[in-house]
């Protein structure tokens, strides 16, 4: 007789799942802005936030696995007001983040096709950008399966290939005698001047290590998880690690990166390998076309998820307008005005001198909107680990003063993190700051206003029907 269970997943199949969701292979060159300290802000940014949410995320997912994620949690913990929220801003977080994915394809795109000089024409590369979003939004409200296939085919191209090649190229530099062009020493590795503007660069290198809580919706096809999370946990946050970290020091030891040059920093690395190993073919344009297909293969997975997630936890709550959907059953106004508000943004980031100016600006913007859900987490874990004993824990730090102590680090770092993104570097121009504060209140304000004209028009339709 055949069994038709279920297959669980395991150790191994969790580790990869948890690496390819939060991998990002664009934080490398970032963070070798800050030059060899960079090393240990990754593995502080690991103890301070990955490690701490993770083990937050396990136990709430394998606690409640049928809840579906952050929202749910916070909904059992404070109620349907601060579940909204929090959704709220998962949801408008991603309007900084497309258009900071959206510039880095149409990089990728111009070294693919070896025209480069599109890079520097801000309002072109902007009116590309948006082109490519809507043609991609457009086909996600079509339910289109197209997406599917190039993420199968995306995912390997955009994180394997491009991995085998900065490590494989960066150990054969170190190998062949070439001088670094980066000095490391246990001065230059160890922070010697904190200032501001350095420590900042911390909550990005955070901002690097999320999306462990996209996880918890398959909790419930995790096999045996007291032992598997904890173990996966582990293997992800060495694998993570390593790579970010061993990826670092052979990006440094290959170039020197500058702030204004994060947009093409890969590019530069690969035209320095091409140079060095006398290479038939341009590096570049083969990495350019992985990361192509990589995103593109993506983004319509990235455009739609966070729109279901909002619909799913405010369809009680969201003016009618915004809840309707389409013949393919589709949040289809939600995520139209998702890419209005993107398209708004990519707009405004045509007016910053260079590109690179304006993806470290969406960068901070999207650290910020993101990190602010985590805070509605942390203190759902915290209170439901205080007022509800009687369910089972699956798997659960054991000691509650330990558990509370990896929730205080957890939510001490993102806190911080929000601070310090808050406050500007000494040569942060009111354009760059401004978007920074402004941001976060208007939608604060407006997630507000929208829960409360939502609740109202639920109530007099209820009174209707009474």
């Amino acid at each position: 007789m055949i069994s038709t269970e279920k297959k669980k997943i395991g150790v191994l199949g969790l580790s990869i799942i948890s690496i390819n969701t939060i991998l990002g292979l664009k934080n490398i060159p970032f963070a070798s802005t800050v030059g060899p300290s960079a090393i240990l802000y990754w593995i502080v940014a690991a103890f301070l936030y990955f490690i701490p949410i993770s083990l937050i995320v396990a136990e709430l997912s394998t606690t409640y696995p049928d809840q579906g994620g952050v929202s749910a949690w916070v909904n059992r913990a404070f109620g349907k007001r601060a579940s909204f929220l929090s959704s709220w801003f998962y949801w408008v977080a991603n309007f900084t983040y497309y258009p900071s994915l959206l510039l880095g394809i149409t990089v990728n795109l111009a070294y693919a096709v070896n025209q480069q000089q599109i890079i520097d024409n801000t309002w072109l590369t902007t009116i590309i950008t948006i082109t490519i979003f809507w043609i991609i939004t457009l086909l996600t409200l079509r339910g289109t399966q197209m997406s599917g296939k190039l993420a199968a085919i995306g995912t390997p191209l955009g994180v394997i290939v491009p991995i085998i090649l900065l490590f494989g190229f960066g150990l054969a530099s170190i190998l062949s005698g070439q001088s670094s062009a980066t000095e490391f020493t246990t001065r230059t590795i160890t922070p010697n001047n904190l200032s501001l503007d350095t420590v900042m660069f911390l909550s990005t290198l955070m901002f690097a290590f999320s999306g462990m809580e996209m996880l918890a919706t398959i909790a419930g096809d995790v096999k045996n998880p007291q032992k598997t999370y904890p173990k996966a946990i582990w293997i992800t946050s060495v694998i993570i690690g390593a790579v970010y970290v061993l990826g670092t020091i052979a990006f440094q030891f290959v170039i020197n990166i500058k702030p204004d040059q994060t947009a093409t920093a890969f590019y530069l690395f690969a035209d320095q390998i091409t140079q060095q190993f006398h290479l038939p073919f341009q590096l570049s344009q083969v990495l350019g076309a992985c990361f192509v297909v990589s995103t593109l293969g993506a983004l319509s997975f990235l455009i739609l998820n966070p729109s279901v997630m909002f619909y799913e936890s405010g369809k009680t709550v969201l003016p009618s307008i915004l809840t309707k959907t389409n013949r393919a059953d589709m949040p289809a106004n939600l995520i139209l005005w998702q890419a209005v508000g993107v398209t708004i943004i990519l707009l405004l980031s045509g007016f910053v001198p260079t590109i690179s100016d304006a993806l470290n600006m969406l960068i901070f913007m999207a650290t910020l909107a993101f990190f602010i859900p985590y805070i509605f987490l942390i203190c759902a874990y915290i209170k439901l680990r205080k007022t509800d004993h009687a369910t089972v824990r699956p798997f659960q730090v054991k000691n509650n003063a330990l558990a509370y102590l990896v929730a205080g680090i957890g939510l001490l770092s993102v806190i911080g993190t929000i601070a310090l993104t808050l406050i500007p570097a000494p040569d942060t121009t009111i354009s760059q700051y401004a978007p920074l504060v402004v941001g976060p209140i208007f939608f604060a304000i407006l997630g507000v206003w929208f829960y409360r004209i939502g609740t109202k028009e639920k109530e007099v339709d209820l009174k209707k029907v009474s």
